[in-house]
Formats: structure tokens, C-alpha cells, sequence
């Protein structure tokens, strides 16, 4: 069977001829989109959480990628238009039995059906992605177009559909690979190398090419039209101050007498109720006696009641709100503290300017805003 299907490779390479079928735009667009996910993938779920500057700007790009393809699909030259490859049911299975029973039966010069439902499946499931990572990075980071108009409520529906269809790009990603693979083993075509160069093989005998030129002022002009409206929402939205964050004033008298011995945790890293158990028994601070006079105590302990986690709608804040019972007082015990820094090594807390697992300040530059980005994590380094 292999020795036959080689002889028919051979036969149909010396009885064809190459054409110019793939444009430069929609190539740069599939090698770009192929970068763009896989910096996505390694900087969302390999590499650290301070690589996240990446991780968004590889989002940001991807979406003007989708539009841009869309818009090329109908405004590109012939192979690159949507309606080339756009088959109906009937055609689609019917490809894929030639494709299962490794017997192709029609000659295609763009897209056959099988990879035009991968396509189209792909760029669903990229929106989906990119627009359910845009609330999560607004309602639980703070961040972003939509930090104003999604709450963290909102980025708790939109991260598990967020992840749930990165795995499936993933599958289809591999079963993409793999359909370009069976593919050259069926017809004996380079598509990875027709996607670099836009050159195809067809038959000889092909009737002559339709071959219909891009129209790419016209595509400029609808990309900037789209960019111009879809930017200004987004600016409008921009505008509109963080739904999480509060303003918060310092209070010195909190910054003098506590952070006299140790840093001044921002009020939002533990629920009122520990706040008024740490205040009210500051004879036996952690096995310390940090007695402070009456009004010091009330003054404090009214600022971190006031600006507690409960105030707030901050990812740090909704986690840190679940305390552990047996520790009520100490965040590195919750669960949450525990997983976020279990890749952190124990000689790391002892490095030079952080000290103890407690130091947030060590490691978050940003940590007296509450906000505790990722990318404002800075480990120190030993000496």
C-alpha cells in the first residue's frame, strides 16, 4: 500500500506544476498566530507569574490577528477569501472518509473541508479565549480595557472558560499537526513548506485558475475603521477607574507603630475579624509583647477594619478573605498563600531583603497599593 501510494506521489509530482496560491498576508498571519499561542501557552502555564506582561501582550496581538484574518477573508486575494473554502456538510464528511480510509479522492487548491473546519473552529475558540482572558484580566487583575466594567465575580466565570478552552486549542492543535502530516503522507504535498513559500502543486489538466486580487486598500480602511470604533469603546472603558481598588489613605499612625517593627501589610490582606483579634490581644503579638496605648489602638484598629478585605474586590483580597480557622491571623497559613508560593524555594525567604515568608515587600514592588500584580514580582537574587 505505502509502495503504491509512493509511485502515485511521484506520478502526480512529474504531472504538475506550482502556483502561487497562499498571499503574504495570510501567511504572516498563520506563522504569527502560531508564535502568538505558543508564547501564550508557555508564558500562561509554564513560565513564572512575573512573565505576565507577555502573556497579555501576546492576548492584545492575537485579537488584531483574528480581526485582521477576518477582514483579509473577504477583502484578500482568491485562497485567503472565507467563501473559498467554505463547504457544506455533506462535503465535509465525505472528505473526511477519504481522509480515514487514506483514499483521496478530490484535488484541492486552498483549503479542503477538513482543514476549513479546523480554521473556523480556531478562530471560535481564539475569541472565546482572548475575550473571556480580557474579564479575567480586568476582574481579577485589575487590569487592562475592562479593570473598570468586570468585577472578580465576573473573572471567577470567565477563568475555568477561559482554561477549559485552552486545552481544547491545545487538541486542536495537535490534531491540526497531525492532519497536516497525514495529509503529506496522502497526497505527498509540503503544507508546512506551501505555507512559507504560498506555492501549491495542481495537477495537470486543472482547468485554469480563477484567481481574484486582493483589495488591500480596502482592508485597511474597514481594519481602521473596526480598530477606530472597537479602540474608543475600549479607551471609554479604560477610563473608568479600576472596580476593585479603593482609594486608600495612609495612616501614620498604622505606618509608625506597626511598621516600626515589621512591614505595614495593606488592610486588604485580611478579613475585619482577624484585624480585630490581631488588635485586641497585642500582649502576645506572635510571641511578642506590642502593647500600644489605648487611642493607638483604636485608631488602628478603625483604619484596618475600615479598608479590610471585604472593602475590596481585588483577586488578593477575595483570597485572602478565606483564612485558615486554626490561624486566623497569619496569611502565609492560608491555602491560597500556601499554593501561590509552593514553587518558591525556603532559602529564598532567607535571601537578603526578604527575610521571612511574611516580607511581602520583598518580592511585590507594588505591595502597598493592594494590587500585587504579577508582573511587579521581583525575587531578589542571592548574594
Amino acid at each position: 500500500m505505502s509502495d503504491t501510494n509512493t509511485q502515485n506521489n511521484k506520478k502526480t509530482k512529474r504531472e504538475s506544476r506550482m502556483v502561487k496560491v497562499w498571499d503574504l498576508p495570510t501567511r504572516a498571519f498563520h506563522w504569527s498566530l502560531v508564535a502568538m499561542v505558543f508564547i501564550g501557552l508557555v508564558t500562561g502555564y509554564i513560565a513564572p507569574e512575573w512573565w505576565m506582561g507577555l502573556h497579555i501582550w501576546a492576548g492584545y496581538i492575537t485579537v488584531t490577528l483574528l480581526v485582521f484574518r477576518l477582514v483579509w477573508g473577504v477583502f484578500g486575494s482568491e485562497y485567503a477569501r472565507l467563501e473559498t473554502f467554505t463547504f457544506s456538510f455533506s462535503h465535509i464528511i465525505s472528505h473526511m472518509k477519504e481522509i480515514v480510509t487514506l483514499r483521496p479522492v478530490r484535488h484541492y487548491i486552498g483549503h479542503n473541508p477538513s482543514g476549513a473546519v479546523m480554521i473556523f473552529a480556531l478562530l471560535l475558540v481564539l475569541s472565546i479565549i482572548t475575550v473571556s482572558g480580557l474579564l479575567v484580566l480586568g476582574g481579577e487583575e485589575n487590569q487592562g480595557p475592562m479593570a473598570g466594567a468586570a468585577s472578580y465575580a465576573v473573572s471567577e466565570i470567565a477563568a475555568p472558560i477561559h482554561s477549559i478552552f485552552v486545552v481544547l486549542l491545545v487538541i486542536m492543535v495537535v490534531l491540526h499537526i497531525g492532519g497536516v502530516i497525514l495529509e503529506g503522507k496522502i497526497t505527498g504535498e509540503n503544507l508546512v513548506l506551501s505555507m512559507i513559500t504560498g506555492l501549491k502543486r495542481v495537477p495537470e489538466g486543472t482547468a485554469p485558475l480563477v484567481h481574484r486580487q486582493a483589495r488591500p486598500l480596502a482592508a485597511i480602511l474597514v481594519t481602521a475603521t473596526f480598530f477606530a470604533i472597537g479602540g474608543s469603546l475600549l479607551a471609554a472603558f479604560a477610563t473608568m477607574p479600576p472596580s476593585g481598588l479603593n482609594h486608600l489613605e495612609p495612616n501614620k499612625v498604622y505606618e509608625t507603630d506597626c511598621g516600626d517593627c515589621h512591614l505595614p501589610y495593606h488592610p486588604s490582606l485580611l478579613p475585619a475579624k482577624s484585624w480585630e483579634q490581631m488588635m485586641a490581644t497585642l500582649d502576645d503579638h506572635f510571641g511578642e509583647d506590642a502593647t500600644l496605648g489605648a487611642d493607638s489602638v483604636n485608631e488602628i484598629t478603625t483604619y484596618l477594619v475600615n479598608n479590610a478585605a471585604e472593602k475590596w474586590d481585588t483577586e488578593a483580597a477575595n483570597r485572602f478573605k478565606n483564612i485558615d480557622p486554626e490561624y486566623p491571623m497569619q496569611i502565609t497559613k492560608t491555602s491560597y498563600w500556601i499554593r501561590k508560593h509552593h514553587e518558591i524555594s525556603p532559602e529564598t525567604f532567607k535571601i537578603k531583603g526578604v527575610g521571612v515568608k511574611s516580607n511581602c515587600g520583598g518580592c511585590h514592588t507594588d505591595h502597598y497599593t493592594g494590587r500585587f500584580d504579577d508582573q511587579k514580582i521581583k525575587i531578589p537574587k542571592a548574594k
